[in-house]
Formats: C-alpha cells, sequence, structure tokens
C-alpha cells in the first residue's frame, strides 16, 4: 500500500541527513521539487509517475524541507546536482530517470549535463530561462530574509508572501502587468507552502538563489537525446521556451494533468535502474501511518526513550548523556505530523513503536503530557512540571483564509513562556522562563505541525487522572 505522502526515511550522504519519499515499485526516478517548498509538494507528479510502475524517489533538496543543508554558503545548481549524485550513489544507483519541478527542473537538467552516464531520461517541467534584467532583479529582491520577531509580523509576512506569489510573479510586485491569470490558492495550499518555509526559515534564501543563478544556456546543448523540456500552458516559465536558451526544444501542454501524463510516458520509454527494495530509516509503520523516531544517542546500556510535550516535537528534548536515547515525534507532531486523521491510542501507539523497535524494556520519560504517556506506559508517577489543560474556547490552528492561524501560534507560544497555563494571563499564573525568540518561533512552528493534535493530547493527558 502506498502511504499518503509516501513512504518516508532518512539516508545519510556525505554526513547528511537526507529526507526521501518513495512511491511505486520498479526502475527509478528522482523527482525533486521547486522553491521554497519540500518534497510533500510533488506528491501528485510522484503519483502519476509511479502508477506506470516505476519507483519514485522524491528527496528533500539540501537545506529544505527535513535534509540538511549543504556546507556551502551559496551553493548553485551544479552543488545541488552533485549532492544528488551522492544520493544517487548512496541508494546504489548507477542509472535513473530524473524529473524536475522549476527550481528541481534546474537541478535536474544540470545533473544531465554534469552526470550524462547516470541519466536514463530527464524531464523538465518549467525551465527557467532568465534575461540578465530578470535574474539581476530577483537576487535583489526576491530572497529577504526571514527573521523572527517578537510581534509575530513575520507571521504576517510570511502569509502576505505565500498569498502574493499566486497572484503575481515576481511576487513582490504589484504591477497589473506582472499579475497572473489564475485564482488564489487555498489557505489549505499556501498553508502547506508557508510550513514547508518555516521549516527552512533564513536558509530557503540560498536553497532559492540557486534558482536564479542557473543558466540554461549553459546546459541546453549537452542536454541528453531523452530529454524533455515541457510545461503546463498555464506556468509562468511557459514563455521561457520561446528564450533563445530553449527556442526549439521545448513543448507546451494544455494543463497539469497532462504534462505528468506526458512526463511518465517519457520515464517508462527510458527506464533506469531497479531501485532497491528498502530505503532510509527513522520512520515506523504503525497501522497505516508512519511514526518519526529519532536516535539522540547510540550506546550499549539499557536505552532511554523520551516522549515530548503535547504540541512539540523531539527536537524539544534534552539528550541524557551517557545512555542511549530515541525520541519518538507522537502522532500528528513533528515529522509524524502527516496522515493520523483518526482517532489515536495514545499510549497503544507508543506501545506499538517500542515494541516495533525492540525496546520493551526500555526507560520512558516525558516532558509535559509527554510525561503522562510515559507514566501509563509505566505506572511510575507523572511530573509533567506545569499545569495540563485548555482554554474553554480551544483556538483553532486550522488554516485560515488571512493567515490568522499564524500569528495565534505564535502568540501561544509567547504566553507560554509568562504564564502557566499560558491561557491563565493573571499573577497568580505568573512564570519567568527566559526570553528566548528562537525558541518561542520554534515552538509556534511545532504547535502548527501538530495542529489539532496538540489540543487532542493536552486534553488525553488532562483527563487520565494520572
Amino acid at each position: 500500500m502506498t502511504r499518503p505522502g509516501g513512504e518516508r526515511g532518512f539516508v545519510t550522504v556525505d554526513g547528511r541527513r537526507v529526507l526521501i519519499r518513495r512511491y511505486g515499485r520498479g526502475p527509478a526516478v528522482l523527482v525533486i521539487h521547486g522553491s521554497p517548498q519540500s518534497s510533500r509538494a510533488v506528491e501528485a507528479v510522484c503519483r502519476a509517475i509511479a502508477a506506470r510502475g516505476l519507483t519514485v524517489i522524491a528527496p528533500d533538496t539540501p537545506g529544505a524541507g527535513a535534509s540538511d543543508s549543504l556546507p556551502l554558503s551559496d551553493p548553485d545548481s551544479a552543488d545541488f546536482a552533485r549532492a544528488l549524485h551522492h544520493l544517487t550513489e548512496t541508494l546504489g544507483l548507477f542509472r535513473v530517470g530524473l524529473y524536475g519541478f522549476h527550481t528541481g527542473a534546474a537541478t535536474a537538467a544540470t545533473f544531465a549535463a554534469l552526470f550524462p552516464n547516470s541519466t536514463a531520461a530527464l524531464v523538465c517541467d518549467g525551465l527557467p530561462a532568465w534575461t540578465e534584467a530578470e535574474r539581476a532583479r530577483f537576487l535583489a529582491d526576491y530572497l529577504p530574509p526571514f527573521q523572527p520577531a517578537w510581534d509575530g509580523s513575520h507571521m504576517a509576512w510570511l502569509w502576505a508572501r505565500m498569498e502574493a506569489q499566486t497572484v503575481f510573479f515576481p511576487w513582490h510586485s504589484t504591477d497589473p502587468a506582472e499579475r497572473m491569470a489564475m485564482a488564489v490558492s487555498s489557505p489549505e495550499h499556501i498553508h502547506a507552502n508557508a510550513m514547508d518555509l518555516l521549516a527552512t526559515g533564513d536558509a530557503y534564501r540560498p536553497v532559492y538563489r540557486a534558482a536564479f543563478t542557473f543558466r540554461a544556456e549553459a546546459v541546453a546543448d549537452r542536454l541528453p537525446s531523452t530529454g524533455l523540456i515541457a510545461c503546463a500552458a498555464s506556468d509562468i516559465l511557459a514563455t521561457h521556451l520561446d528564450r533563445p536558451a530553449l527556442a526549439g526544444r521545448g513543448v507546451i501542454l494544455p494543463d497539469i494533468p497532462a504534462l505528468h501524463a506526458a512526463a511518465a510516458e517519457h520515464l517508462v520509454a527510458h527506464p533506469g535502474d531497479p531501485a532497491p527494495d528498502r530505503i532510509g530509516d527513522g520512520f515506523l509503520a504503525i497501522g497505516d501511518e508512519r511514526l518519526a523516531f529519532h536516535t539522540l544517542l547510540e550506546g550499549p546500556d539499557r536505552p532511554l526513550v523520551m516522549l515530548h510535550d503535547a504540541g512539540g516535537s523531539a527536537t524539544d528534548l534534552t539528550r541524557a548523556e551517557g545512555r542511549p536515547v530515541i525520541a519518538l515525534d507522537l502522532p500528528g507532531h513533528g515529522l509524524s505530523s502527516e496522515g493520523w486523521t483518526g482517532p489515536i491510542d495514545w499510549s497503544e501507539t507508543v506501545r506499538a513503536a517500542l515494541d516495533a523497535l525492540n525496546l520493551s524494556d526500555a526507560e520512558i520519560t516525558g516532558v509535559g503530557a509527554g510525561s503522562v504517556l510515559a507514566s501509563t506506559l509505566t505506572g511510575a508517577p507523572a511530573r509533567p512540571g506545569r499545569l495540563l489543560g485548555l482554554p474553554d474556547a480551544v483556538p483553532s490552528l486550522a488554516p485560515e483564509w488571512d493567515g490568522a492561524h499564524l500569528l495565534r501560534a505564535f502568540r501561544i507560544a509567547s504566553w507560554e513562556r509568562l504564564f502557566d497555563p499560558w491561557h491563565r494571563r493573571d499573577p497568580a499564573h505568573r512564570v519567568d522562563r527566559p526570553a528566548d525568540l528562537a525558541a518561542t518561533h520554534a515552538r509556534a512552528v511545532s504547535l502548527l505541525r501538530a495542529h489539532r493534535r496538540w489540543s487532542d493530547l493536552e486534553a488525553w493527558a488532562a483527563g487520565t487522572g494520572v
């Protein structure tokens, strides 16, 4: 069964962790996403290709999504192409099919030019061919810094920026001549793109910058005969197929489904190596869902399993030195945030994860609601370290048309540093936690990932009576 979002796992490449999604079985095709997104954004084309009997491997490119950055200040498309080639070598693949969208198309085309013997077929969906004036303008204005602010204004900016890119190109324009003929995306679509940028933070700039420093004329004559350069008619980059570097080399297709079908047909006709049966680790299959786990420390002693608080993730936890430590992203939280739409039995889910990891004898501890969850599994007293419970009117973090939910998450995270519980804002519930803007922003991002599962776990922990 192919789960929503594909089968996920981490692969270590040159000491960097790379998150990949896998769909289907058969010869290998790498699908490379655009910016400032992650591999979750290319699910539709991944499924279309996998349905034709191919294995799709969609990585979060370095510095995007959950993948570590390249150790370079200003990587270009060649650097990303080499990193992609190292990934194929790590997976034991000599020849692969390639599909790239926008920034990913620039990376895929550069890969094919640099490594022709490793390229079975190439599909570029929206290959940019910038003019010098466009390149200078975009490098100057398109990639402003993304820095948290105590008033939460960075969240308002983020939503407005993600909305704007569905109306204008470039997104920061207000010129009617640069307005696109398309509907504003749904709040859910804008939210997904916003979450991708939140995952990357200010590091989105060097990742995205590579798209604007890319030069189509440097690779066009070196692309393989098994290359297909295409664009949907609605794509803002469709006009680039008429520019000198790409003129006569590409095709415009009527819509996105037609493009995906043509891409799948092309890749089937030029198959790469068979993909290995198993790719990556770091996720457990719990029924039809996936649960992320993190090995914080390794060692021979009795392991410690750590459970984070409601609305948090394993990244919040402090390592216990001198013994092996495993941390779970609880259902609906952190990297386990995808899926988990049905009812959750919190204790049984964690128990199933420990069984899958052969950790039935592990010591279990937790923070906040995670402490209560650990108590139900071990019988040890819960020590949440804070007051559990939610306000009578539980605030929603579901996507809203104006992005108010982003600011709401940041304000909740801010009040958590001043009151316990955060919604009892009076002198009797005052706490004095250190002012830490980065930690407050990170907590807001975790709350947004958890969405309603934050309140579900909080309510469950408050109601256990432990």
